[in-house]
Parts: C-alpha cells; sequence; structure tokens
C-alpha cells in the first residue's frame, strides 16, 4: 500500500493556506504551526534535491511480514507498522535508495520529518521522540538513535533525523510559502498530539482513538514501563522544559476500517445509517462479528487471525449486522481494556468514529469503564495547537491547556455484571 510523498506535501500547503483563509488570517498573526502525521508510514528522499526516491510505503503495507514473523520467532517485538524493515526492504530491492545511502545523499524518515524537510526547503531533517519510537531504530529510554538496531536493518545513520522536543521550536517555514516566515513550534505523532489534547497528563490516564484502526495509550509516567501483552513503550512527548512522558500503547487494527468495508458492501451509505441501524435493529439476534479484517491486534498479536460474521440466520438484517458490527469494534477495545487493566479511571475517547453514539455505549457496557468523549473528536488537531502554542508562550502551561478543554460527554455502563460477563464470555 504505497503513497504519493509529493501528494502529502501538496496536502500540507493546502490545509495550511485554507486554514488561514477560513480564519481571515495571514501569516503573520501566526505565532507557530504544530506539525502532526500518522506515524508507520515511510519515506526516503534525495537529501539534495529534496525528491522522493521511492513511493512511500504506507503504514498498512504488509511487504516486510515475513521479515517481521522472523523476528518475532526470535522473541524480538516487532510488527509491519514499524519503519525500520521498510527502510531495510528498500535497501535491499530498490536500486535508487541503495544508491542514494552508497552516495550519503539519503534521507530517511516517518511523514513529520518528510513534511519538515518539504515545507522548510530543506532546512529541517528533524523528528520528536514520539515519532522516533515507532520506527524501532530508537532507544526510547537513552532518548537517542540505537546503533545496535541500525546495525540489524543497516540503516545508515546519517539518513536519520536529529531528535528535538516535542513542544519547541525548531525552525522556520520560509517567507515564500505562506507570505512571511513561520515557526514550527511542535511536532508529535497523530497518537501522541491526541493523548496530550484529551489531557493525558498523569501516570495511569488512558485515551482511545477510534479512527481506521483504534490505538489505546496509557500514561506510564517519566519512565519507561515495562510492557504488556501485544504493547509497545513509547515516548508521548518532551517538552521544551525538559519534561518528559511516556505511555504504554496498544492497537485494535480493524476498527473504521470494519466500518468502511460494510460501507463497501452497501449494508449502509456512511458511518452516521450504520449506527442508526444498529440503534434502532433493538439487538443482533444473536450475530456476532470479530473484526480481524487484517489481522488481531493487543493483546493477541496474531497478524495472520481474519474476521468472522458468526449467528446468522435467514431472519439477519442490515440492522443486526450493523449492530454486531459496531459491537464487535466495542469487545475488541474492551480486550484492551481488559489487558491494561485501566481501573476505576474514565476512558476518554476521541477519533472520527467516536461520533457513534451507539459505539460508546457499547464500549461503556462490555468494559464497564467510564467512557468520555471529546467535544472536539479531531483531537489530533488540537494537540497540534496545544503543542505549538505551548512552545510559542500562547499557553502558559500544559496545565493551561488542558483547563482550555470543554467538559466531555460521559458514557455509564447500562448493563448488569452478570450480563456484561456474558457477552464477553460469548
Amino acid at each position: 500500500i504505497e503513497q504519493d510523498p509529493e501528494e502529502m506535501f501538496a496536502g500540507a500547503k493546502d490545509v495550511l493556506r485554507e486554514a488561514l483563509a477560513a480564519a481571515r488570517l495571514d501569516s503573520r498573526d501566526v505565532a507557530g504551526i504544530g506539525l502532526v502525521t500518522q506515524r508507520g508510514s515511510a519515506l526516503a528522499w534525495d537529501a539534495r534535491t529534496l525528491r522522493p526516491l521511492a513511493p512511500a510505503q504506507s503504514w498498512q503495507d504488509q511487504r516486510t511480514a515475513e521479515r517481521v514473523a522472523g523476528f518475532r520467532a526470535l522473541g524480538i517485538p516487532i510488527n509491519t507498522l514499524a519503519t525500520a524493515t521498510k527502510l531495510e526492504w528498500w535497501l535491499a530491492h530498490d536500486e535508487a535508495v541503495k544508491a542514494a545511502a552508497r552516495e550519503k545523499r539519503l534521507r530517511f524518515g516517518t511523514p513529520d520529518v518528510w513534511l519538515a524537510a518539504r515545507l522548510s526547503g530543506g532546512a529541517l531533517h528533524v523528528t520528536d521522540p514520539g515519532n522516533a519510537s515507532c520506527t524501532a531504530l530508537f532507544d526510547v529510554a537513552g532518548g537517542e538513535w540505537a546503533q545496535g538496531l541500525l546495525d540489524l536493518f543497516s540503516v545508515p545513520r546519517e539518513s536519520l533525523p536529529e531528535i528535538v522536543p516535542t513542544s519547541g521550536v525548531v525552525g522556520e517555514l520560509p517567507a515564500a510559502l505562506l507570505g512571511t516566515p513561520v515557526r514550527v513550534a511542535a511536532i508529535a505523532g497523530d497518537q501522541q498530539a491526541s493523548a496530550f489534547a484529551q489531557g493525558i497528563g498523569r501516570p495511569g490516564e488512558a485515551k482511545l482513538t477510534l479512527g481506521t484502526s483504534a490505538m489505546f495509550d496509557v500514561h506510564t509516567g517519566e519512565v519507561v514501563a515495562e510492557p504488556i501483552a501485544g504493547s509497545y513503550p513509547l515516548a508521548l512527548w518532551w517538552l521544551a522544559d525538559g519534561t518528559r512522558a511516556f505511555c504504554l500503547e496498544g492497537a485494535v487494527i480493524t476498527a473504521g476500517s470494519a466500518i468502511d468495508w460494510l460501507i463497501e458492501l452497501g449494508i449502509a451509505r456512511d458511518a452516521a445509517e450504520l449506527s442508526a441501524l444498529a440503534t434502532a435493529a433493538g439487538s443482533s439476534a444473536g450475530v456476532s462479528f470479530v473484526p480481524a479484517l487484517q489481522g488481531l491486534g493487543t493483546p493477541f498479536m496474531d497478524d495472520a487471525a481474519r474476521g468472522a460474521l458468526l449467528g446468522l440466520s435467514r431472519g439477519s438484517g442490515r440492522g443486526e449486522i450493523a449492530r454486531a458490527a459496531l459491537e464487535g469494534i466495542a469487545q475488541r477495545c474492551s480486550d484492551v481494556c481488559e489487558a491494561f487493566g485501566l481501573g476505576a479511571l474514565p476512558l476518554r475517547v476521541d477519533g472520527g468514529l467516536a461520533q457513534s453514539d451507539f459505539l460508546l455505549q457499547s464500549l461503556a457496557d462490555f468494559s464497564g469503564c467510564e467512557i468520555a468523549r471529546a467535544r472536539e473528536v479531531e483531537t489530533t488537531a488540537l494537540g497540534a495547537a496545544f503543542l505549538a502554542g505551548l512552545a510559542t508562550g500562547v499557553f502558559e502551561s500544559a496545565a493551561s491547556c488542558r483547563e482550555a478543554l470543554p467538559a466531555p460527554a460521559v458514557f455509564a455502563s447500562r448493563i448488569a455484571v452478570a450480563d456484561r460477563e456474558a457477552a464477553r464470555e460469548r
């Protein structure tokens, strides 16, 4: 699954210009920008020309699955999301990338690194610890690229970006881009930015982002925690004042993508209609859906698992299937909550799929947790603003960012403990 790096760059420029136009502002009014992207895609480009050497390998790309399986057989916890195996694949199979590496003009990174380089005209080759810790090349505790891992994957050190704080001014966009220079004041991964915007500031606090996949992150404090089954320790953020925070992350690989699949099959026109069908059905009438269309993530970590639609009868209709699908996603998210031992703290939820009241109520019922939905569900964008505003003095502290958040919508469990246990066992 590939993407066009130049299309990413063009899209980023469009977003900047459209945001200014919609706000009726110009670049002189901007304190700084926050650059937040998804973290698992890999890009390779020429340091001299800033031109891509190959199409980007998307985070969903599976061409390194066999290599990953070999590492896992040796007890090395890695998955195909890690960009290390993607660069290793290029260095073995792509002549342009191999030539650039030999001539020391190869530049490699996740989407944040690419966009920072292109938007700055080549002045920036940087990433933050949160993005870096998703590459499988980074020493999360030490805060630097791990030479042993670079050697394992044959990655040349000069191709990798400098590590900079998540929130802090690291450079600027040239005047040619927006009219006047604009400071680059934050760089973060999408899940880390979402956690910041959700006010996840203390150990034990957790958030779940319901997007194409469902990503669960729990704050573990200022130290790297021992991972539970199917989780990964990551940097959450490093702030300019020296504050460091870490998390454990787990994933439900198929969440919103299961809804997209049902829409493509004609079960509903859009996610809102699917949620309405599920609500109107009253029950799934015995239908169950296991959303493992791309394998099972936390805590099972079974890439070979596939989805299942069970309990169908002649009476099963669109509503029953819609309900089973949303309940299946809620059940998988409950698997993750149980694996992490979430406890009494509310689970903060965001992302496009979080707009489904039915899904969130099902999650509250099956997990037994209080679910708190952010008023602004696109929290990655809000996190970009908070982190950039923190670096430029728009916000005084992380606490003042949290104070700016409106109260969430809360969903509490409505079913008896015995009914929850029976549903989970089934």
